[in-house]
């Protein structure tokens, strides 16, 4: 239908033999259509509407244009050629907002900034329609020309400021992204170069100098800014630039095609039918429109098939791509490596839009039974909470089994190719496939390519499946083990808080022997009751803190201070045979489980206990290092061999014939799971230094 109104347009302009007038119709028709398609796509985005209205902006402004170079008096000329110059006024404004909110809406211009732009072009707009920016039009014999006013060379630089300041605030973008983000800004930096310095040219700067007669197609280049951010935006994956060129050339090569042979038809009904549009015309026009949307896609994928492989091939070689995913796919154990490697190749080597893994919903449990096939997320290696889902009992998944090979269903973008991983009659693993970024439709080679890759990647997910079960049973003993260290540590624990609850209840007894001795007054009693009570909530404490460490529970992660994790881990240890030295700074608060943290100190307290049986000095420091939270514990005892100290976080081994050899093993495990790091400084004789940093 586009392309039917497209080439009627084209013969209604050749048929005024008007040629040059071609290209604006062509302006408006792209900015107008694209524009519309991508404000459809997401009305409520910021990026959509301030592109849109730019486009629009720019449709707009090219129809004022041809209406400029189609008027029949100078004076009717200029008309048009002001407001143009008007509606070209406002251009810049929905363009800066575009760069600044693109690719995200991170930054968004302040209102004051909006305000003072739209009150500049607003003031350019206004003057557009005296004679200070346009002040006459000449007709010559190829067309009109117009005459800048006084103010005209102000409007340039306005207009040119206004496009520099935009291009600069993209290319600031550009070095804050990386990844997908950056390769959408290059095609709109791209289309924005490719696109304005055409009419820049031809509308600005050459008229500055006396010469405007190329005004009129100056607008056409504009639908190429239009074609690459479109694309840029409503792409969530975007294809390699050659690829894309490749299509666009095939894509004009099918319409220049078949727009000849339109032109043809036109020939042979002005030369001998009739020189205007009769319902004849009208017919045939219609009738060729129809056969063209059946053909053009099937000729413009000839072209560009043929032209991929004659100038594309050796640069982007995407046969051998495939094949080198497929070994790599069989290197990994990882579930999340796999993931990744697979996800990749399908959107940067076969280019494909939406695709997805299907996964048994207990795939990392073996021992569960799953009743459907779920979509595992590339970054996290765990099913989506998406919804889509593939029921065990379902006909594709009955038809992928039997036939053992891939289903196509061409007239569904969302997943026009589904892929069985198969092993021997094990449906291990789901592809499912959306079109091509290119549009164009799965070759024989492709789904033979992805087979081969299906096949492998079902025989690595097997196997991995097996190690994931393996990992978790690992896990799931540690954590039993964890258990037992911390029952068997209650023993230890026992002993030292034993002195540590003696000492408030012997103030207790003691003031509480004292009361009958003599009369009290209402003051000393209430004393008397504070005392008591602190040492109570004080002892309560100590054995509401030893059965946290007992008991098993979920883990909850908030906000913890280091420096209180700590002073609660001194309550359960007894340190009144070393001397306790404490220097504790304010650091940043760490997200963690404030219980997992106070074990992890109780450990190395208790370490450095029992490496000093004679008594000596325990020293504990927190403080700031390059911003990271720093907790050391160091102790005077006997240090640790050289020939022992990789083994110390090993689970099960201890210098001590009556230790279990879980403690900095456990110690370690939750470090790492708060995203810390544990380092050891030790020296035979000196001592050890524990330095944990969070």
């Amino acid at each position: 239908m586009l392309l039917t109104i497209v080439l009627a347009g084209t013969a209604f302009i050749l048929l005024t033999q008007d040629v040059k007038y071609v290209f604006p119709f062509y302006a408006i028709f792209g900015n107008l259509s694209l524009g519309m398609f991508v404000l459809l796509k997401d009305w409520k985005n910021k990026i959509n509407l301030s592109y849109a209205a730019t486009a629009l902006l720019t449709a707009l402004w090219a129809m004022l244009i041809l209406f400029y170079g189609l008027a029949n008096t100078p004076a009717e000329a200029l008309l048009w050629s002001k407001i143009a110059a008007g509606v070209y006024a406002y251009i810049p404004i929905p363009f800066i907002y575009f760069f600044s909110v693109f690719p995200k809406e991170d930054v968004v211009p302040k209102r004051y900034q909006m305000i003072a732009w739209f009150c500049v072009a607003t003031f350019f707009a206004l003057i557009s329609f005296t004679d200070l920016i346009i002040k006459d039009i000449l007709r010559l014999k190829e067309g009109f020309v117009f005459i800048p006013g006084p103010a005209f060379a102000l409007f340039v630089v306005y207009f040119l400021g206004f496009l520099v300041f935009a291009f600069s605030r993209l290319i600031e973008r550009y070095y804050a992204y990386r990844g997908l983000n950056r390769r959408q800004i290059v095609y709109v930096l791209l289309g924005f170069f490719l696109g304005f310095i055409f009419p820049v040219i031809t509308n600005l700067v050459l008229p500055l100098f006396g010469y405007s007669l190329l005004a009129g197609v100056g607008p056409f280049s504009t639908v190429i800014t239009v074609g690459f951010i479109s694309y840029a935006i409503t792409k969530s994956r975007l294809m390699d630039i050659s690829v894309i060129i490749s299509r666009t050339v095939a894509e004009v090569i099918a319409v220049l095609f078949l727009g000849l042979i339109y032109l043809g038809l036109v020939w042979l009904h002005w030369t001998y039918i009739s020189t205007s549009i009769t319902f004849t015309f009208i017919a045939i026009t219609v009738l060729y429109g129809i056969l063209v949307g059946q053909i053009h896609q099937r000729i413009r994928l000839f072209i560009q098939t043929t032209s991929d492989k004659l100038f594309l091939h050796g640069k982007y070689d995407y046969y051998k791509e495939l094949s080198e995913a497929s070994m790599k796919v069989g290197e990994k154990l990882s579930l999340a490596s796999i993931l990744q490697i697979l996800y990749r190749t399908f959107h940067d080597v076969v280019e494909i839009s939406n695709p997805r893994i299907f996964l048994p919903e207990n795939f990392s449990r073996a021992e569960a039974t799953s009743k459907r096939y779920v979509v595992f997320d590339e970054e996290t290696a765990s099913a989506k909470q998406s919804g889509e889902e593939i029921r065990i009992d379902d006909q594709l998944v009955k038809q992928l089994i039997l036939t053992r090979a891939p289903v196509l269903f061409p007239h569904d973008p969302k997943r026009e190719l589904v892929v069985p991983c198969l092993l021997e009659d094990r449906l291990i693993a789901i592809f499912v496939l959306g079109r091509k970024l290119s549009e164009d439709h799965y070759t024989d080679d492709d789904i033979q390519l992805l087979m081969v890759l299906a096949s492998q990647a079902a025989i690595t997910l097997d196997h991995t499946r097996s190690y994931e079960k393996i990992r978790a049973e690992l896990e799931v003993a540690e954590r039993q083990l964890s258990r037992s260290q911390r029952l068997a540590s209650l023993g230890t624990l026992t002993a030292g808080v034993t002195h540590e609850i003696r000492n408030p209840l012997t103030v207790i007894r003691s003031e509480t022997d004292r009361l009958p001795s003599r009369e009290r007054d209402l003051a000393y009693l209430k004393n008397h009751r504070d005392l008591v009570l602190r040492h109570v909530d004080r002892i309560a404490a100590i054995i509401q803190r030893m059965l946290r460490m007992a008991k098993e529970k979920p883990r909850q992660e908030e906000e913890v201070d280091l420096n209180e994790a700590i002073i609660s881990s001194l309550q359960l240890v007894a340190i009144s045979a070393v001397n306790l030295k404490k220097d504790l700074e304010l650091v940043p608060l760490i997200k963690g489980d404030k219980i997992e943290l106070e074990e992890i100190f109780v450990n190395l307290f208790q370490n450095a206990i029992q490496a000093m049986p004679e008594g000596g000095t325990l020293t504990i420091r927190t403080y700031i290092d390059e911003g990271r939270a720093v907790a050391e514990v160091t102790d005077t005892g006997n240090g640790i061999p050289p020939q022992i100290m990789e083994k110390i976080f090993d689970p099960f081994f201890s210098s001590r014939h009556e230790g279990v050899g879980l403690g900095l093993s456990i110690a370690y495990r939750i470090i790492r799971e708060h995203g810390g790091d544990i380092r050891v400084k030790s020296e035979e004789g000196k001592g050890t230094t524990f330095k944990i940093l969070f």
